[in-house]
């Protein structure tokens, strides 16, 4: 299934400026949104934190509230295509949804957040993983790997 390009939340962008998030430092984490997550997650001028936007799936087959840590934890921020260029990515292998036991219902978005604890911290960015909501079925996978030029870019 091929992911859209990620967005990134204009107030992420004057955190990122002012340092409030530094990239390659704390801990990010993705998490997984339902398609009634619409009204508020794709507007990407006013929104800041994580309890701004609502929807996030049901912590249930094996799927836990708040979402998974990049891997590293930290993400990256790397030397982009160029040397005045660095993007933000995180681990080639991707990141992992594993549905155990239970299906995960409903998903639409991906969600990069910078965590300052459950549930809490600032948004980054997001993605929309497919047109339409979709299932992810006990014992079935669900990878989001970044591309080889990364989440974003800044030049």
């Amino acid at each position: 299934m091929a992911a859209g390009t990620w967005k990134i939340y204009a107030k992420a962008k004057k955190y990122i400026g002012a340092g409030t998030i530094t990239l390659g430092a704390g801990v990010f984490k993705m998490q997984l949104h339902r398609a009634s997550a619409s009204a508020a997650i794709l507007v990407l001028s006013t929104r800041s934190t994580n309890a701004s936007i609502p929807g996030e799936i049901s912590a249930t087959g094996g799927y836990v509230a708040g979402g998974r840590n990049l891997l590293p934890a930290t993400a990256q921020w790397t030397v982009g295509a160029s040397a005045k260029s660095y993007k933000f990515t995180y681990s080639t292998v991707g990141l992992i949804f594993t549905a155990s036991s239970a299906s995960l219902s409903n998903i639409k978005y991906a969600l990069i957040r910078n965590s300052t604890g459950a549930g809490a911290g600032k948004v980054l960015c997001f993605c929309t993983l497919s047109t339409a909501a979709f299932t992810v079925t006990s014992p079935n996978t669900l990878t989001i790997t970044p591309a080889a030029t990364g989440v974003f870019t800044l030049t």
